[in-house]
């Protein structure tokens, strides 16, 4: 894999203290900048700016697009108005997710498709059949989250007035922007050209000072993403990309909602609707500051699931974990019991009474008006 950085890196590299770096979809990125714990509850008290450059985004064009993403989305996107964005699932052949996004409708024959995990070919094969081309969006891009994020975008000049699920090009002080709110954590998205990355970095940067703005890794971002009830494909969950494997399903993932039931002609829909499925998302609290990831679950000495996700939440004060269980496990209150991993300090491997927790465990960082 050939590493790419954002163009947000100078300015990354700046703030990160620890030179602490990962990898996704093959963009360089902070993992912690100071401290992830204190990065993720200012995303709930001030606000936070987050790179999501790495995120992939492809623009879908051709007279038939509409058509083509109607039968690849498990909601028909031909029905969007110019501006305004959906969530949807995309299933292979044997109805489990490949893959899930947003799709927005930038205008009659073009619009953006947006996911944690990249699948252009499978896609580009399928776009080629409606005469529909794809090519990258080629932007960097800064997620904006927390109850201040309103007033730092007016206080640096954007309007605010956005709603969920919209998105809007918008001539920024001499610089073109797209501002997007597609995040399942209540702020907003700014996306721009490569060039102009440091500049909007800056002024989004000197605009949230007064407001205590500063930058979070994905860490923290993951954090986030737990304590909301999301699962993330690639971190969570291997996607469906052989063409008739059955898992994992949108049941299992907590993703039915993302699927629209009058909707006809979407890829898999007949293996879907005939898949039986016993098990189903849930959220553990777990009596234990330490993380418990991808271990099983017992209920009465017997394996009735596994956890995906899991990270001490320095909201809730303990360990979460996202899990998938058996149906007769799911309900809030249940009491489970898993293994946690030895360490350095604790050289053996212990038990942990976990909780059934409604999901999501937070509702998103609220946002205060403008």
């Amino acid at each position: 894999m050939t590493l790419r950085a954002t163009p947000f890196h100078a300015r990354a590299a700046e703030a990160n203290r620890g030179n602490d770096w990962t990898v996704r979809n093959g963009c360089t990125l902070a993992r912690v900048y100071s401290d992830a714990h204190e990065e993720a509850l200012a995303a709930r008290v001030r606000g936070v700016l987050a790179d999501i450059s790495w995120r992939w985004r492809e623009l879908i064009e051709g007279a038939r697009a509409d058509e083509f993403l109607s039968h690849l989305a498990t909601r028909d996107a031909s029905k969007l108005e110019p501006g305004a964005a959906l969530k949807a699932l995309w299933l292979n052949d044997g109805g489990a997710v490949r893959g899930a996004g947003a799709i927005a409708r930038y205008g009659k024959a073009t619009f953006l498709l947006v996911s944690a995990a990249e699948d252009r070919e499978w896609i580009a094969s399928a776009a080629a059949r409606f005469g529909v081309k794809m090519h990258d969006a080629g932007e960097g891009g800064l997620a904006l989250i927390g109850p201040y994020a309103a007033r730092v975008l007016q206080e640096a000049g954007l309007d605010p007035a956005l709603e969920p699920l919209a998105v809007r090009k918008v001539f920024w002080r001499g610089t073109s922007v797209t501002l997007s709110r597609f995040g399942e954590h209540g702020g907003y998205e700014i996306w721009c050209a490569p060039d102009d990355g440091l500049l909007v970095w800056d002024r989004l940067m000197r605009a949230g000072a007064a407001f205590g703005l500063q930058a979070a890794g994905t860490e923290a971002m993951d954090i986030l993403d737990l304590e909301a009830g999301i699962a993330r494909p690639i971190r969570d969950y291997a996607p469906a990309r052989d063409g008739f494997v059955k898992q994992p399903t949108p049941k299992s993932l907590g993703l039915e909602k993302l699927i629209d039931s009058t909707h006809q002609i979407f890829n898999g829909r007949s293996a879907y609707l005939a898949a039986l499925e016993t098990k189903t998302l849930i959220g553990l609290e777990i009596d234990s500051e330490m993380p418990a990831p991808h271990t099983p679950i017992l209920r009465n000495g017997q394996a009735i699931g596994r956890t995906l996700s899991s990270h001490y939440s320095p909201a809730l004060r303990r360990a979460i974990a996202l899990a998938i269980v058996e149906e007769s496990a799911a309900a809030p209150g249940t009491e489970l019991a898993l293994t946690l991993a030895p360490t350095a300090e604790t050289p053996e491997f212990r038990n942990a009474i976990a909780r059934v927790a409604a999901l999501p465990f937070l509702p998103v960082p609220d946002s205060l008006s403008g």
